[in-house]
């Protein structure tokens, strides 16, 4: 989920009204806190043109003001009636109200990518009907060969194909990178009668 930081410039006299509007939306809401705002005391210069309707200020003349710097970090999904709630409380015609993109926290997007992969194993063990290898698993080659799974699933960057890279067990420890496809088949028993297994790889 994307997040926002919002930056308000609000008189302080509407304080108050903004912070009830926030909490009425859920914004400001981190964990197991809500109404997490900070704000701060700036000073703002404005100059009405003609038609405006000034809160404060006249017409062809530069004003200057104390007011709060209200910052809040709301989610997407609330951005918009976040939005909507502070114009209802805002006396300014032209409320200054910056939206500003955040970075996700790495442990968040450790989170997405773990959820990400578990649903792919989750798709692909359906597909083969049974568990696809993971990192660190040894599995036997039915030809009596041991190999540690290195990386799996793993998708080619231009085919979008799936591979399983994995290491042998013995000789040189060479490092050998299959179609996924391939790893999970089927032995060819008429090809190889005397296979002890069903499967061309199978976990220890």
């Amino acid at each position: 989920m994307d997040w926002f930081k919002l930056e308000i410039y609000i008189p302080e006299s509407h304080f108050s009204m903004l912070q009830s509007a926030l909490q009425s939306v859920d914004a400001g809401h981190i964990g197991n806190y809500d109404s997490c705002l900070s704000y701060s005391r700036v000073k703002g210069t404005w100059r009405p043109l003609q038609g405006a309707s000034p809160y404060n200020g006249t017409e062809g003349t530069v004003s200057e003001a104390e007011e709060l710097k209200v910052e809040v970090n709301v989610s997407s999904d609330k951005l918009n009636s976040t939005l909507r709630a502070i114009r209802t409380v805002h006396p300014y015609e032209e409320p200054v109200i910056n939206v500003i993109p955040l970075c996700a926290p790495r442990e968040e997007v450790l989170m997405e990518e773990m959820k990400e992969n578990q649903e792919q194993r989750r798709l692909l063990g359906a597909k083969y009907r049974r568990a696809i290898p993971q990192s660190g698993e040894v599995w036997h080659h039915f030809k009596n060969n041991e190999y540690k799974i290195v990386a799996c699933p793993v998708m080619h960057t231009e085919s979008q194909e799936i591979y399983c890279v994995y290491q042998a067990l013995y000789g040189s420890y060479g490092i050998y990178c299959r179609p996924l496809d391939m790893f999970m088949s089927e032995v060819d028993h008429e090809k190889y009668p005397q296979a002890g297994q069903k499967y061309r790889f199978e976990k220890k």
